[in-house]
């Protein structure tokens, strides 16, 4: 349970864990816990894997997913976006500790609608990237090999319209991501 890995290993946030005003909130809190105490591979749900990730992944401790290129103009406060629906990471690697250290640096009085990417969402994760001094220890997957559709086309691969443009952009992938939850 969320609560419990918050409790036993990270009682120290668990007061500002309950302060987050919005679920998602804490659930983005809990994918960097979960990462920085056991490490592994998280991927949302609606995510689906083609093919083993060991030849992505081969050395390396740190990863985020760059998202299609169409959804980085979405974002002008930064010169690039990568997202939180695909991470790995190591047990206990440096990034993803200060990612903790800023999702915990929360004040509830800072919070709008719309800041859930700033404080504990992909925005909050670019931003530290960009004043991040170790940048070559992590590895930011082009979209192409974890996300390389947009949303429209996932709607069209679960309909069975899958062109020979969609298929193109399959070629390379390990995973889709199928932004649904957008």
């Amino acid at each position: 349970k969320m609560n419990d890995l918050v409790l036993k290993h990270y009682p120290q946030y668990w007061d500002v864990y309950n302060s987050f005003r919005r679920n998602i909130q804490r659930w983005d809190a809990i994918r960097y816990l979960i990462l920085d105490k056991f490490g592994g591979v998280y991927a949302d749900f609606d995510t689906e894997c083609l093919k083993p990730l060991e030849g992505l992944l081969k050395d390396q401790k740190c990863c985020f997913s760059f998202e299609p290129e169409v959804y980085q103009r979405y974002y002008k406060s930064v010169p690039f976006y990568f997202n939180n629906a695909f991470m790995a990471s190591i047990p206990g690697h440096p990034f993803m500790k200060k990612a903790i250290e800023r999702v915990f640096y929360y004040d509830p009085s800072w919070y709008n609608a719309q800041d859930v990417l700033g404080t504990t969402g992909p925005l909050m994760l670019v931003h530290l990237y960009q004043g991040y001094e170790d940048k070559e220890n992590i590895y930011l997957i082009p979209p192409e090999l974890t996300s390389p559709i947009t949303r429209k086309e996932g709607v069209d691969i679960m309909n069975g319209n899958i062109t020979d443009e969609i298929e193109d952009k399959l070629k390379d992938a390990y995973a889709i991501h199928y932004f649904f939850s957008a």
